[in-house]
């Protein structure tokens, strides 16, 4: 670490001031918009430096942007998520339970979660579990669909999702300074929430940006329901999370940004303790602690625009109350460098990355499965971009390193083109994609049932996407249309088949294809509204592959004519597979829709209040066998911006 300062403050001692302006010019309003995460037409992980408008991307994309977070009103990142195309997510009981998503059909753990830029999945099991992130602090989420590995490398096989906080933002300036709301309703559901944005100086080296430390504080608790269905005792949950975010620091010309975040959460849950395929009504409980730091420098050195990062993710979880006891840590440490230099209309960025990751599992004193592993890669990438009024073409290319597998080179080639007569555009793109064995999988946990297998090999996809999007009266409704297909190798399987079970790479391909359909529609003044739908078909080997829906619909309409909003929301997962470890059988899982609505009065310029309703037409559904569902749900929120 003190190595890593001393080079970053000496190569500031040389480099010219970062990007300085006196004067508002039209190169310095380039500037403040470097990184404008609420705006609508930008997307910052469609190139590892600085930011594309969505117009200029060859991959689909979909923005939820404060606007919409704030009007549909959710309160977890998951339940947006079910708005974007292509995305399905599986929750196994209430607000606070394991939730995956999977998207454009890949398994839950070959998709790259970031939050504010940093990778967040648990080394242990290489995904990312929603369960409790809350959307309080969120400004917004950027999705960027199909093989990404190019740019991302190793869990971007399915694509990147990048959730935006108010600590994470370069435009904190933007939003209120002080923020406070309370909200409470069924299954005794509780939150809370506080947040504080700072002015601490004017930046002499960059017109108009200010230091900002940024802070927020969340607590949420529920009763939540019992998940076996047996009418037991109530599975719940409670967690809280701390946010910290300092950005436009200017030192020695060098412009420093630095975040930090701690979330604690406790989950009930029911286990299947008899091993016959049913929950059992049980007290087990699981504690998950997570942490986030990242540093991050920028500044100008011969021609580039440098951006080093280092960041470091831990996930700690500790369960009580089942068979058998099994802790884990994982540990994530990142550093990296990105240089990018833009002529005309071209492009050029660099990048080099080192990535250690570590796990432990602590199964008692003697446990067959303690045990202490890392790995380590190591990558370089390059990405070309040509631009111009019309014509985008891109070309991205990353050789990755790896300790325990064989090194992997992905690669991804784009275009598109504006037709300026019709207001539309065409794109495509073809690339790869991989997913590395996880930890797990390599090292195993538990020796008297399942062993890892040090020879598995990474998982890779081939697949292209063909779209077009459309812009009509007078750019107030727009609508993308995409096809994509992926063809997945040496995908990664259990094997029950032998004892103690353990993972092996499948001989045969998986191929996932589908249609996408996206819009958004200002209708009037006062009424405006977003749809998605997703047309998906998954099989390996000719099987179709589990808990991926066929057929999935998402609707939000808002009447917004001030001082009060109303926001109508519909989300519909079409009939799909499950394993029924009962019976050891597939089984086919009914369709639901849920709706929801979320009205909202401001009483003046500070306070509001709110009424929320999820699940309004009381579905009893379940995305996961043998998991009991949330039924119908109000809330009511009072809030205070100044």
């Amino acid at each position: 670490m003190k190595r890593f300062l001393l080079i970053t403050a000496a190569l500031g001692a040389i480099s010219t001031p970062v990007l300085a302006q006196s004067e508002p010019t039209e190169e310095t309003e380039e500037i403040i918009l470097w990184h404008p995460y609420p705006d609508s037409t930008i997307i910052t992980v469609g190139q590892r430096s600085g930011f594309l408008k969505t117009d200029e991307a060859t991959s689909p994309s979909t923005l939820i942007t404060l606007d919409d977070l704030e009007n549909r009103g959710s309160s977890t990142v998951a339940d947006f998520l079910r708005t974007v195309p292509g995305a399905s997510v599986n929750r196994s009981g209430p607000a606070g339970s394991l939730t995956q998503l999977r998207l454009r059909g890949a398994e839950a753990n070959q998709t790259l979660v970031l939050i504010d830029g940093v990778e967040v999945s648990n080394p242990n099991t290489g995904e990312f579990d929603f369960a409790s992130l809350r959307s309080e602090d969120v400004i917004k989420i950027e999705v960027l669909r199909g093989e990404q590995s190019a740019l991302w490398g190793s869990d971007a096989l399915g694509g990147v999702i990048n959730i935006i906080t108010s600590a994470g933002t370069l435009n904190a300036a933007t939003l209120p300074e002080y923020q406070l709301s309370v909200e409470g309703g069924s299954f005794n559901t509780g939150e809370a929430q506080v947040s504080a944005r700072i002015p601490l100086g004017l930046d002499t080296n960059r017109a108009f940006h200010e230091s900002i430390l940024s802070i927020n504080g969340n607590l949420f608790s529920t009763d939540g329901y019992d998940i076996s269905g047996s009418d037991g005792d109530k599975d719940g949950s409670e967690s809280r999370g701390l946010n910290i975010g300092l950005n436009h620091v200017d030192l020695a010309g060098i412009e420093f940004s630095a975040k930090y975040s701690a979330q604690h959460a406790v989950n009930e849950f029911d286990s299947d303790t008899d091993f016959n395929g049913r929950l059992n009504d049980i007290d087990a409980e699981s504690e998950t602690d997570i942490k986030i730091a990242l540093l991050t420098g920028r500044f100008e050195l011969v021609g580039f625009d440098h951006t080093i990062n280092l960041s470091h993710v831990s996930t700690d979880q500790v369960t009580s109350g089942t068979s058998f006891k099994n802790d884990t840590a994982g540990k994530r440490t990142t550093l990296n460098w990105v240089g990018s230099q833009t002529w005309d209309d071209h492009t050029l960025t660099l990048l080099a990355e080192t990535e250690e990751e570590s796990f432990s599992n602590f199964g008692g004193v003697g446990g067959g499965q303690n045990q202490e592993q890392s790995i380590r890669n190591n990558a370089l990438a390059g990405d070309y971009r040509f631009d111009n009024d019309a014509l985008t073409l891109s070309v991205s290319a990353r050789q990755d390193f790896n300790d325990m597998f064989d090194d992997s080179l992905t690669w991804r080639a784009g275009v598109g083109y504006n037709l300026e007569n019709l207001n539309g555009r065409v794109r495509g793109s073809v690339g790869t994609g991989v997913k590395n064995p996880t930890m797990t999988e390599i090292f195993g946990f538990f020796p008297a049932f399942f062993v890892g297998n040090p020879d598995i090999q990474p998982e890779k996809s081939l697949g292209y996407n063909i779209g077009y999007e459309q812009s009509l009266f007078e750019n107030d409704l727009f609508i993308s249309v995409d096809y994509f297909r992926s063809d997945l190798e040496n995908e990664i399987l259990t094997d029950f088949s032998v004892f103690p079970s353990t993972v092996i790479n499948l001989e045969s391909e998986s191929q996932r294809e589908g249609v996408e359909i996206e819009g958004r529609w200002n209708i009037s003044e006062y009424l405006s509204g977003r749809a998605s739908v997703t047309f998906l078909d998954t099989e390996e080997n000719g099987v179709k592959e589990l808990r991926r829906p066929e057929f999935q619909a998402s609707g939000t309409l808002t009447w917004d004519v001030d001082p009060f909003s109303l926001t109508l929301s519909a989300d519909h997962t079409g009939s799909q597979i499950d394993t029924d470890f009962a019976t050891f059988s597939r089984v086919e899982l009914d369709s639901f829709t849920l709706l929801g609505l979320n009205a909202v009065y401001h009483i003046n310029d500070i306070i509001s209040v709110s009424l929320r309703g999820e699940n309004l037409l009381d579905e009893n559904y379940q995305e996961v066998v043998g998991y009991a569902s949330q039924g119908r749900g109000f809330y009511a929120g009072l809030r205070a911006d100044f």
